[in-house]
């Protein structure tokens, strides 16, 4: 019985984990996370995408300990010899995926989500939270173990080395009201999947050219120094300042009497 789901509908695919009534995400649940994230990123009619839970009150609770005790005990019998690239980890390869696609990707976060699962959310580009007494965070010290899903890399980005650390070291899991605060999430609303369709919706109005281009700019931002990025930024302008569709809608908006922000040429 699969775990993992995926529903496409009006340009949005969601990816729904399902695994009652623990929430845990197996490694079984892995392959077919990739596979249902094949399936969608294959759509050409995916604007939007939306990863969420089924388990009332959890999105990934953290990753099934039976399994990762399977995998160190193989790490132990078989040591995988250095050097180490960063796409040998599925859950590398995976969270990549979903920072470099050309659609906006939301967290609908539903409730705890730690481990893994946290991980997997920082991948995301938006990050909307349930209300509640939820837990969101990387609590593997616990295990003697640190974040090895990219957790370490993208809390240092988000929080800053000096909070991430500590974080990290003393397993520290927070609130979705803390994560608002410390900005690790955007929203804490009472229906998080029904709000991000409200914002796919909105997306998904926009030119998906131009929200692929501001989605690849605004990571490469991170991931570079200033003036490269803004190299970047400015190639992307020039490219798409000259598109066919761009001359339209500056057209269509100069015959119009509306307000540019809620202009949206057809």
């Amino acid at each position: 019985m699969a775990r993992v789901h995926l529903h496409i509908e009006a340009g949005c695919a969601v990816i729904s984990f399902d695994n009652p009534p623990t929430g845990l995400l197996t490694a079984a649940m892995v392959g077919e996370f990739e596979t249902a994230l094949d399936g969608a990123l294959a759509s050409e009619d995916v604007r939007v995408l939306v990863l969420t839970g089924t388990v009332p009150g959890v999105m990934i609770r953290h990753f099934d300990l039976a399994d990762l005790a399977q995998a160190a005990k193989a790490l132990a019998e078989t040591p995988v010899q250095p050097p180490a690239r960063w796409d040998d980890s599925v859950f590398h390869r995976l969270t990549r995926r979903l920072e470099t696609c050309a659609v906006p990707v939301i967290a609908a976060i539903n409730g705890d989500c730690m481990g893994v699962g946290f991980e997997i959310a920082l991948a995301c580009d938006i990050r909307i939270a349930q209300a509640g007494d939820f837990s969101l965070g990387l609590p593997e010290m616990n295990l003697a173990m640190f974040p090895g899903g990219g957790g370490t890399v993208r809390l240092a980005r988000a929080l800053g080395v000096a909070r991430a650390l500590e974080w990290i070291a003393t397993a520290r899991v927070v609130s979705p009201d803390e994560a608002l605060a410390h900005g690790l999430v955007s929203e804490v609303v009472a229906d998080p999947l029904a709000r991000a369709w409200e914002m796919a919706g909105a997306m998904t109005a926009r030119s998906p050219g131009a929200i692929a281009a501001t989605k690849r700019l605004v990571h490469a931002a991170q991931g570079s120094d200033l003036e490269a990025a803004l190299s970047l930024e400015q190639q992307a302008v020039n490219e798409r300042l000259g598109s066919a569709q761009v001359r339209r809608r500056l057209e269509a908006y100069l015959r119009s009497d509306a307000d540019l922000r809620d202009f949206i040429a057809d």
